[in-house]
């Protein structure tokens, strides 16, 4: 371990409000996301600053002691993002900046945006939102209830984030910059209203899926929009094939707004809830329909249409949106239409329960507390059954292995655009690590914490991953949070790789900012 010292001395003069922790225990959580990774390195120390300005202070502070930095939210990604790699020739402290108290939330309601701390979950700005009749445009995903605007702004997401206008972000130097109309200054250099993304070249753009290659984000600006009416739809099919090519039907015609399909195994893991999970999901039903006694109805019906759903191989979810509820009604019969052409409607109690409440972290266990990981591609319309088709095979291939270890698979497929991101799933048993115990409630952390360690599918599943990886990018798959598994920097065509490194020496020529993600 390095010598730390000298940096704890900088950091109690400089960062009165700052945590500063350096137990082990800290230390491990903060090196760690939701896999197992044997390159990676154990942090020196931990900062949790309390405001963008002390981020930047901190930051200055670190590069006096030729610190390598690696920022981080809550952590729940898969890919090594914010899990420093081991590099026996750096040298100076490995420390992880902490971003969850940078969660100040500013709502500009009629100019349609927000000013959000890094560090900010989604759940908690969704329900800062909701007295204005907002929402943000952004995509974001099913685990905010945890997981930070932050860490999607370096991680990205498949729906992209061109919901994101604006970033004040901290350089490795510790200079501090704003993009977007943000960057602008108007008078006693306040920075003028940060409502347009689009202000001479496109900055935010830069800094967006970077992992924090490129700087420390303390603060993002999220567009705003109504919260629209709603109607809802789920088709059984028989196989992912027929389903697929109805899903690329609907999303070509732009027939819905968010379509997603899963299969048995994932499908009977998103019905079973637990009687506090039931009575969470009844209130949110009656939040958002107005009554309890339909909440009340459709989580009964939750668990119930298990039966129904498991008589489908594949059932596919339609949500459409629209200004008001007789318009989104009448999208919904045109996306029927082509739904009935080869499946059949069943009740439609799972995307109106996962819109009344959109946010666990459950799900980043199996439904006996099995470790837990996927590996995505987003996918071009034209490809995506070929895709599965291969990805079903390589699944297949490896069969026995899978058996032999215990390990399941399922499924989960979606889109909100014109692509569709297909993510197969696995589950086993498995000792958990100190990540999955910090977000587990206190029942299912005594349920779930005393699993024992299964070596044989720890050897098999980063095979197995980079087997699923390297066949979604043979039918022309992208990745977000390329963090350090996916490909990027070795697939990019060579003009764009070198454009890639000298930012990165323009912006970090000491290469002390978050080392080794997208392969810098």
């Amino acid at each position: 371990m390095t010598n730390i010292q000298p940096v704890l001395a900088t950091l109690a003069n400089l960062a009165a409000g700052a945590q500063v922790l350096v137990d082990e225990a800290s230390r491990a959580l903060a090196s760690s996301d939701l896999f197992f990774w044997p390159d990676g390195a154990l942090v020196d120390l931990v900062v949790r600053p309390a405001d963008p300005a002390e981020a930047a202070r901190v930051v200055t502070a670190l590069r006096a002691h030729a610190a390598r930095i690696v920022p981080r939210g809550a952590g729940l990604s898969y890919t090594a993002g914010v899990v420093p790699s081991a590099e026996p020739e750096a040298s100076g402290p490995l420390v992880a900046i902490d971003t969850t108290r940078l969660d100040a939330i500013e709502i500009h309601a009629e100019d349609r945006f927000a000013i959000v701390g890094a560090g900010c979950t989604w759940e908690r700005l969704a329900l800062a939102l909701q007295p204005h009749g907002l929402r943000v445009t952004q995509p974001n995903p099913i685990s905010g209830s945890h997981s930070t605007v932050g860490g999607l702004a370096s991680q990205g997401v498949p729906g992209g984030t061109a919901g994101i206008i604006g970033l004040t972000v901290v350089l490795a130097d510790g200079s501090v910059i704003r993009t977007g109309s943000g960057a602008l200054e108007g008078e006693d250099d306040q920075p003028i209203a940060r409502f347009s993304r689009f202000t001479g070249p496109d900055l935010t753009g830069l800094f967006l899926g970077d992992c924090g290659a490129f700087g420390l984000k303390t603060e993002v600006v999220v567009q705003l929009a109504p919260i629209p009416a709603a109607a809802f739809g789920s088709f059984a099919f028989d196989d992912a094939d027929t389903m697929l090519e109805t899903m690329g039907r609907l999303l070509a015609g732009g027939l819905a707004t968010r379509v997603f399909s899963m299969d048995q195994a994932r499908t009977q893991a998103a019905t079973s809830v637990s009687a506090s999970e039931a009575a969470g999901i009844v209130g949110a039903v009656a939040r958002s329909a107005g009554s309890v006694g339909q909440a009340i109805r459709d989580v009964a019906h939750l668990a119930t249409s298990r039966r129904a759903l498991a008589r489908a191989d594949w059932v596919l979810h339609v949500v459409c949106e629209a200004a008001s509820e007789p318009i989104a009604e009448a999208q919904l019969a045109l996306a029927r239409a082509v739904c009935a052409e080869r499946g059949r409607e069943i009740d439609a109690v799972v995307p109106r329960t996962l819109r009344a409440r959109p946010y666990s972290v459950r799900g980043f266990l199996g439904p006996d507390g099995e470790r837990w990981v996927p590996v995505h591609g987003i996918f071009p319309l034209s490809r995506a059954r070929a895709g599965m088709r291969a990805l079903q095979a390589c699944i297949a291939s490896h069969a026995a292995a899978l058996e032999a270890c215990s390990v399941r698979s399922s499924w989960m497929i979606s889109s909100a655009g014109n692509y569709i991101t297909i993510e197969p799933m696995f589950h086993w048993p498995d000792a958990l690590d100190a990540i999955h115990l910090q977000y587990l409630s206190e029942r299912n952390r005594a349920r779930f914490g005393g699993a024992t360690r299964n070596d044989p599918a720890r050897e098999l599943m980063p095979r197995l991953r980079a087997a699923l990886s390297a066949t979604m990018d043979e039918h022309h798959a992208v990745h977000a949070q390329v963090g350090r598994y996916y490909r990027y920097l070795d697939s990019v065509a060579e003009g764009t790789g070198t454009l890639v490194r000298d930012l990165k020496r323009a912006l970090d020529g000491e290469r002390r900012m978050n080392p080794g993600s997208l392969g810098l």
